[in-house]
């Protein structure tokens, strides 16, 4: 019983529901109607009004502004890494800035890093030898460094540039500069160590002419680099300082200088004392001093390349063999950083891969294309990687810098372009080499023609979006051009001049032109940057959807204006015509506007930049262009009906068939005072419509046919849907994005394949570091057990973190201080106690390693948490590290989705964990794979979620203009059968799921969403299911066919876009759409309608027909009886 009441109530409530549409459809083509009407009476009121309208927003195109960020572009929002990203840039883009006062002056380095690489690769396949690689590595990154040269004039003075103007390098503190009076250098430590330094050589009797000159000291040093030459000798050939090379000589006995200074001499301590106190400083600074360069002295013996082997002389294999060695001797070193393996380094008796400076070096990320053995040797590489850092324009550094050597202020524009210059100086100076020039080193028939160099630069990626953001001008003339001769064959008619309608059908072109201009308009007025996707797509898509409501509305009008009941020869003005074309496909027209929006403006979920604006472009200029159409097109087809009413011929035919034809007054006639018809059962007039008629539409009356159809697009459907879920991959590569050729596109190619590995950083973050030492050491030590696979075995997390440098420096340097002993899994390690440590990482900020550091760690006012300057030679008692950032090289990752997927999980699931244990959110893991990569652990989710709205919003489009449930229901299960065949031709077209090709998916609901002609003209049609199906497949198709026709010529130019991912992503994947769209909609929903389809509307004008009234009860008759009833004369069908 409750289940019947219920029942009965959904009934009702159904069709009260139904019958309030019916209401609203009654009042809605009432509206279209009086707008048709006012129109034929009026056309220059909203055409003026629609033209002064667009055209005002077209000056927006002024204010346009293009963006060419890439981390703007692509990096997600809403997602946690947007939170860590403003961290991270927060505390480590604009470091420690350290002023200038009486003993030290220095500078930070780091921050926002421009990024530049070589790699050296086989080539064509050719056998590969190590040191022939490795000879040519160094011969092409050497000019770089210390030949290459840019002249510039700036300000009338002229400035040679070079590597070393640009490059990130820790910049030297004071007291180890070169400089002959200390007292005005301020060169203590520096000119103290030569003296200390000379006086151990004259003891050992060394030559003469190996003693350091007067006033040495280091105003410089190295670059920070990556590359495999740092395992051998060979890694200072370039870029190592005068300075310290004089460390490198040997002085006896196969010792260098470096080693010889730190020989214990009572003598040598003695002297230098002397030259301090004949300085007249007090004592006190004097023993500091004195401590000051017995810390330089062993600091400088870590230091350097010549107690490494060399390669030359050595076998493929042997270098091999040198690399596994100091791999495994990495891998069994002390955990606890304070016992450091470059003492074992520098006896020789180990082969070592270290930094210039003692540290152990990320050796494998600088290797490619790696083969192992089953016990985990290297027998196979195959691809070697230099890798350096620039600074960034905005660095302070370097803005300090760049000011100091022109003497002038240099504003950010100015640097950046300077930075770029330099860049493109360091790109002519390597392109030729990648090319195999003759000329070059790298020639055929040259020493390393048988290798393949490739390079990359910061502003290469920034290149491949400005050259992007270039609007493709000849493509998208090609694109009109091919629309308007597509238009022209479509409604030309040399028979019948009078009733051609090129002229009309290209003016609707220059409408949807004009709608495409106002949109880019109105969007940079509001402030949306123009990006490649945008300048590249939004013109050709809008063109293929515009073009489409003209055909529509220029069909429906022909049709009308060849309508004998219409004809009405006592007015030229063509109310009747209008009243009806407005009120048939106007409601059509916006309709598909209201859905296209829907889709475009949910597809804006998108979290990518990039995707967003694009959204937004085209969803305001879909807004725009259905303006265009009501304002200014429906006017000028007034006008044109106009010339059809005096029978003047089409404009456009004037020369072939001259200006006016003679009347012809055949037929019946109507008055002027006939409404019209919505019911007639009538062919069409033209070939396609009467090929509809006569051999397509009847098919629909056979079951079996029906049946077939719908078994063959379920299959269709299965068959994409696994597709879609099983075999398309998530994400986007970069060399899916250059251009073809390109030096940009050579070197993603090679190290997307060859090169695996990445640098991240484990960010720690506003904590108490002081009490924190011992979660700290856990969380590090946890990082590197739990991610052994991602992780190299040196150098360690701990070794690579600020804490672990302290540590270093503690036990070296401060033996006043007694260490808390703390066991963390099983290592031996110590906490300094938290009433000393603030003063102990003060007095570290000031030492050479210490000022290496400085762009790993944060500072603020504990108070007052202003930003304050890490680097201090006085004690602070205000100051404290607030964050910082240890940088962890990450394996096995490159540039496929799922590894960095699972890289990212696993590292964040630990960070989780400790961050839970220890009660509080203590640090979290960030680098370049989580910026470009994150989007993909939730693409499936956005996925979802903009089909899901995008459907829900067709949905309520359609039932706003169509006035019926069932037609919305069927329209949303049609929409999502093509969005899933789309998505599995993602696969077959070889494309995979990212943002482009997500955002396709909402759009195709939108741009498919155009099939509601047919479903409204079979609303609009009495008669039998199978009837109606008919009829609206004859009104509808040769229009909408004729539409799909022009979305394909207006994309067609988007194949000869330079861009591979502008080819795949839209004009393949549109021509999918395309094709689905046009098949679901013309094949399988007809099947769906004359199957269940609702009745048809109710009309409130009468059915006038020279045969009369004719209304047919679909309830009470069947097909025979339908035909029975059909009048024995057909005419033009109006729906």
């Amino acid at each position: 019983m409750v289940s019947a009441v219920f029942g009965l109530v959904a009934v009702l409530s159904f069709l009260a529901l139904q019958g309030v549409l019916d209401g609203y459809h009654r009042a809605m083509n009432e509206v279209f109607e009086r707008y048709g009407s006012f129109a034929a009476r009026r056309p220059a009121v909203p055409l003026i009004i629609g033209l002064v309208l667009l055209g005002g927003i077209s000056f927006g195109l002024f204010n346009v502004k293009k963006e060419a960020d890439l981390e703007k572009l692509w990096v997600e929002q809403n997602s946690r890494v947007v939170e860590e990203k403003e961290f991270f840039d927060s505390r480590f883009s604009c470091l420690n800035f350290v002023r200038i006062n009486v003993t030290l002056s220095g500078f930070s380095f780091g921050g926002i890093s421009r990024l530049e690489a070589v790699t050296i690769t086989p080539r064509d396949g050719k056998d590969y030898n190590l040191v022939h690689a490795m000879d040519a590595l160094k011969s092409s990154i050497t000019p770089l460094y210390d030949n290459l040269t840019m002249t510039r004039t700036i300000n009338g003075k002229t400035y040679n540039f070079r590597e070393n103007d640009f490059c990130e390098r820790p910049v030297v503190p004071d007291y180890i500069k070169s400089g002959t009076d200390p007292l005005k250098n301020k060169n203590f430590i520096s000119w103290g160590y030569s003296k200390y330094a000379n006086c151990a050589l004259e003891a050992l009797n060394a030559p003469p002419e190996l003693r350091l000159p007067d006033g040495w000291g280091i105003d410089w040093l190295p670059c920070l680099k990556l590359s495999a030459l740092d395992c051998f000798k060979e890694g200072g050939d370039f870029d190592y300082p005068p300075a310290l090379k004089l460390l490198e000589q040997e002085a006896l006995s196969g010792l260098r200088i470096a080693q010889i200074a730190v020989i214990p001499n009572g003598n040598c301590q003695t002297e230098v004392r002397r030259n301090y106190t004949a300085l007249n400083i007090d004592e006190n600074t004097v023993n500091e001093l004195v401590q000051g360069v017995t810390g330089l002295s062993r600091l400088l013996l870590t230091w350097g390349y010549s107690w490494r082997k060399s390669y030359a002389g050595m076998t493929n294999q042997q270098v091999l063999d040198h690399i596994n060695a100091a791999l495994r001797f990495g891998k069994s070193a002390d955990p606890n950083p304070t016992n450091p393996q470059i003492v074992d380094c520098l006896s020789g008796t180990q082969p070592c891969c270290m930094t210039w400076f003692g540290a152990h070096s990320p050796t494998l990320t600088s290797l490619g294309s790696l083969k192992y053995d089953a016990s985990g040797n290297i027998t196979e590489i195959k691809g070697l990687r230099w890798a350096g850092n620039n600074f960034h324009q905005r660095h302070p550094v370097w803005e300090s810098y760049i000011s100091n050597l022109l003497g002038t202020s240099f504003q950010e524009k100015q640097r950046e372009q300077l930075t770029k210059d330099w860049e493109a100086h360091m790109i002519n100076e390597l392109d030729p080499l990648r090319q195999h020039q003759p000329s070059t080193i790298f020639g055929d028939k040259n020493i390393y023609g048988d290798l393949q160099l490739e390079f990359n630069m910061w502003r290469s990626s920034e290149d491949i979006i400005s050259d992007a953001n270039k609007t493709p001008v000849w493509q998208i003339v090609l694109s009109g051009i091919l629309v308007s001769i597509y238009s022209f064959l479509a409604f030309v008619n040399f028979k019948d001049p009078v009733h051609s309608f090129t002229w009309l059908a290209l003016t609707g072109m220059v409408v949807v032109s004009l709608a495409v201009i106002a949109g880019f308009g109105f969007s940079a007025a509001i402030g949306i940057k123009l990006t490649p996707l945008a300048g590249s797509v939004v013109p050709f898509l809008t063109l293929g959807l515009g073009i489409d409501d003209v055909f529509v509305l220029v069909s429906v009008l022909r049709n009308y204006l060849k309508d004998p009941s219409l004809k009405d020869i006592t007015s030229k003005v063509p109310e009747a015509e209008m009243r009806m074309t407005t009120a048939l496909a106007g409601p059509s027209v916006v309709l598909t506007t209201f859905s296209v929006l829907a889709s475009f403006f949910i597809s804006s979920l998108s979290p990518m930049p990039i995707v967003r604006w694009f959204c937004w472009q085209m969803g305001i200029t879909a807004t725009l262009h259905t303006l265009g159409m009501l304002l200014i097109f429906i006017p000028i087809m007034a006008i044109d009906a106009r010339r059809v009413k005096a029978n003047v011929c089409d404009p456009y035919l004037w020369l072939l068939c001259g200006i006016r034809k003679k009347e012809n007054l055949e037929g019946p006639l109507a008055s002027k005072d006939s409404p019209g018809n919505f019911s007639g059962h009538v062919t069409g007039t033209s070939f396609v419509s009467r090929a509809v008629a006569k051999y397509y539409a009847p098919l629909f009356e056979n079951n079996l046919f029906k049946v077939v159809v719908l078994v063959l697009f379920s299959a269709l459907l299965a068959v994409t849907t696994y597709l879609g879920f099983e075999k398309v991959e998530h994400g986007l590569l970069l060399s899916d994005i250059t251009l073809k050729g390109s030096y940009q596109n050579t070197f993603a190619v090679v190290t997307e394949g060859k090169f695996l590995s990445y640098q991240i950083n484990y960010v720690t973050r506003d904590i108490d570091f002081a009490r924190n030492q011992e979660n700290l050491l856990k969380i590090y030590e946890t990082m590197q057990s739990n991610l052994s696979y991602w992780t190299p075995p040196q150098p360690r997390v701990l070794e690579a973190s600020v804490l672990g440098n302290i540590m270093v420096y503690t036990a070296n340097s401060r033996p006043d201080i007694k260490t808390v002993p703390v066991n963390v899994s099983g290592i031996p390690l110590f906490t300094i106690p938290v009433d000393v440590f603030d003063q102990t990482q003060q007095a570290w900020s000031s030492t050479p390693i210490g000022i290496f550091s400085l762009p790993d760690y944060y500072c603020e006012d504990k108070t007052t948490k202003e930003h304050l300057d890490c680097f201090t030679t006085t004690f602070k008692p205000n100051l404290r590290v607030a964050a910082t950032k240890t940088s962890i090289f990450i394996e096995h990752l490159g540039a496929e989705t799922e590894p960095n997927l699972r890289m990212i999980r696993q590292t964040r699931k630990i960070a989780d964990q400790m961050n839970a244990e220890i009660g509080e959110n203590v640090a979290y893991v960030y680098g370049y794979p989580f910026l470009f990569f994150e989007q993909y652990l939730h693409s499936s989710r956005n996925l979802y979620i903009v089909v899901g709205f995008a459907l829900l919003g067709v949905f309520v489009a359609v039932l706003i203009f169509q006035f019926s449930i069932v037609i919305s229901f069927l329209i949303v299960i049609v929409l999502l059968m093509v969005d899933l065949e789309v998505y599995g031709f993602i696969y077959v077209i070889g494309a995979k799921l990212n943002s482009l090709s997500l955002v396709n998916l909402g759009i195709v609901i939108g741009m498919a969403a155009e099939l509601t002609y047919l479903a409204r003209a079979f609303l609009m049609v009495e008669g039998t299911r199978n009837y109606r199906v008919g009829k609206a497949l004859e009104w509808t198709l040769e229009p909408l066919l004729h539409g799909f026709g022009t979305q394909v010529v207006a994309t067609l130019p988007l194949v000869f876009l330079k861009y591979h991912a502008f080819r795949i992503y839209y004009f393949a994947m549109f021509a999918v759409m395309g094709v689905l769209s046009f098949l679901n909609g013309f094949v399988l929903l007809p099947v769906l309608l004359s199957w269940f389809g609702p009745p048809a509307l109710p009309s409130h004008i009468p059915v006038a027909s020279t045969h009369g009234f004719s209304h047919v009860d679909e309830d009470q008759k069947g097909d025979k009886e339908m035909v029975e009833t059909e009048p024995a004369q057909d005419m033009d069908l109006r729906p």
